[in-house]
């Protein structure tokens, strides 16, 4: 069986030619402290032919798209994170691998992929929409030799704590964010940097550690309401570090004509890629930004420093030596299982369950420690790669370019070592930051006791409170949404009509947020649905 290679965006995956054969790549890598990219990827492939690629790849770090063919086998690998995605399926007996799925895609639709794609944002394991598609997950490589296709994962974000002290671990995380952003000064030199910087942590340690290491040419941007509170902390701490600030001014009545542009439809059919949800919180801003500078841009967000910090974790899972694997599924379902309620998913769609069990039943989960490790190794390489990360796709959309350092592959593997008592509620991560620029970030609450979650705390009464307020929140969110994106509704009867539909038999209701009418809405437009 042969293998056709469709590269859609050539100005960031290009082709080169080497000894080993035809090789497409994007991004960069750090090879034995080695620096590798477009300019000298040759030189990387042509001195490593000695090396088989399966031995080769989970020594690389960075942020890249690899894929080698030969006159005997295709190799493909996307990074530990996958942060750019690829996909591959067979097409009348030929094995096609690309890096864009099309809306217009003539495969049949997967049920089950729809209904986790509704309610999370994407799909999940190596899955799409469609049922002929496979994507790469993240830390994962595919062969192809003649007939025969091989799906292996090199590299697994799951914990094994040490016995460090506090200050120990904490010494080691700050110069591993002075090395990591020593290297991304170095590879950014002469271009010119945009922080998309809101009120929060990562964004902010991130423009601080930019300056620290001497990188002037930047300008930082957010968006939203006017005056909104973010905007307002974003501006003070861009006039602290003399970077300049720029505000991009969402009002509700923008909201429905960009939301039913070209433009719009265009940016989802470059980002979904059957997969995984657009964007839609700083499109517009981004658009404008584009227009306004015409030199080419490195955009650096702050994704994901919280998450790998252990932000994601639920009290109760880090606490208890007597975890199931069904308490993990019951933590992920409540965490990220949440765009639409569809009521029980164990009684309405008992496969999505499935999908979650088969993908993570191979490590172990009683302990706090492996319960919570288990329960951040599915939001690794399910909800961040595939739904956080993708926001990456805005910039790539204008042709421009974009680093994730705090997704760097050596503060992921420094997180991995570090005991869950120290990430619940990102406490080593904060410490740290406070130890490193105290003006900027306050000391974390002391880890003298854990507090219990609002579940714990109120009982069967929160079930109640937490319907109650949900149901506020849907009347309201309407007119006070800081973003105003509520406006792609022309009006409140439109939206209040919004908040209910049925697909396949399955009714869904109580919408979480904005994405949850993206995602709806990008199904039904596809119309290879049941509307019931």
């Amino acid at each position: 069986m042969s293998v056709q290679i469709e590269i859609v965006n050539n100005q960031l995956i290009k082709r080169f030619n080497t000894k080993r054969g035809i090789v497409y790549f994007a991004g960069y890598t750090y090879y034995n402290h080695s620096y590798f990219c477009h300019e000298n990827i040759v030189k990387f492939i042509d001195e490593t032919i000695d090396s088989r690629l399966e031995d080769l790849i989970p020594d690389l770090i960075g942020e890249f798209v690899l894929i080698i063919q030969s006159d005997q086998e295709l190799f493909a690998a996307v990074d530990r994170k996958r942060s750019i995605p690829l996909y591959y399926f067979d097409r009348n007996g030929q094995w096609v691998l690309t890096d864009k799925v099309s809306g217009s895609h003539k495969g049949n639709y997967n049920q089950t992929a729809v209904t986790e794609f509704l309610i999370t944002g994407f799909t999940t394991n190596n899955k799409t929409l469609y049922h002929e598609v496979k994507q790469i997950e993240a830390g994962c490589f595919i062969t192809i030799h003649k007939s025969n296709m091989e799906n292996s994962r090199y590299y697994s974000f799951y914990h094994q704590p040490v016995e460090e002290n506090l200050e120990f671990l904490s010494n080691e995380l700050e110069q591993i964010f002075r090395d990591v952003f020593r290297d991304l000064s170095e590879r950014t030199k002469g271009k010119t940097i945009v922080l998309p910087l809101s009120g929060g942590y990562d964004s902010r340690i991130i423009a601080l550690l930019l300056k620290e290491f001497g990188n002037e040419n930047m300008l930082a941007f957010t968006y939203g309401k006017r005056h909104n509170k973010e905007a307002s902390v974003s501006e003070n701490i861009a006039k602290n570090l003399g970077i300049p600030w720029e505000f991009y001014e969402y009002q509700k009545n923008d909201w429905h004509s960009w939301y039913h542009s070209e433009e719009w439809n265009e940016y989802v059919e470059f980002a979904v890629n059957g997969s995984n949800m657009a964007h839609l919180q700083d499109w517009p801003a981004v658009t404008k930004l584009v227009q306004k500078h015409k030199e080419d841009l490195v955009f650096i967000p702050g994704h994901s420093g919280d998450f790998v910090a252990g932000s994601h974790l639920p009290y109760e899972i880090t606490e208890g030596e007597n975890h199931s694997i069904d308490d993990v599924i019951s933590f992920i379902l409540k965490k990220h299982y949440k765009l639409w309620d569809i009521g029980s998913i164990y009684e309405n769609s008992p496969e999505l369950i499935e999908e979650i069990r088969s993908s993570i039943e191979h490590l172990p989960y009683q302990t706090s420690e492996e319960a919570s490790a288990l329960f951040e190794y599915w939001d690794w390489k399910e909800r961040q790669a595939k739904f956080i990360i993708n926001s990456l796709r805005v910039y790539e959309f204008y042709g421009q370019g974009w680093e994730i350092p705090l997704w760097d592959d050596r503060i992921v593997e420094f997180f991995k070592k570090v005991p869950v008592s120290l990430r619940f509620n990102k406490y080593l991560y904060d410490y740290t930051l406070h130890k490193m620029y105290p003006s900027y970030f306050d000391m974390p609450k002391q880890l003298s006791g854990k507090e219990a979650s609002l579940s714990q705390k109120y009982g069967v009464l929160y079930g109640v409170g937490k319907k109650v307020y949900q149901k506020k929140k849907l009347w309201q969110q309407y007119y006070k949404d800081p973003m105003e994106w509520y406006g792609i509704f022309p009006d409140y009867k439109s939206y209040l009509l919004a908040l209910r539909f049925r697909v396949e038999g399955l009714t869904y209701k109580n919408p979480y947020n904005i994405n949850s009418f993206l995602v709806k809405d990008y199904i039904l437009k596809n119309r290879r649905v049941s509307l019931k």
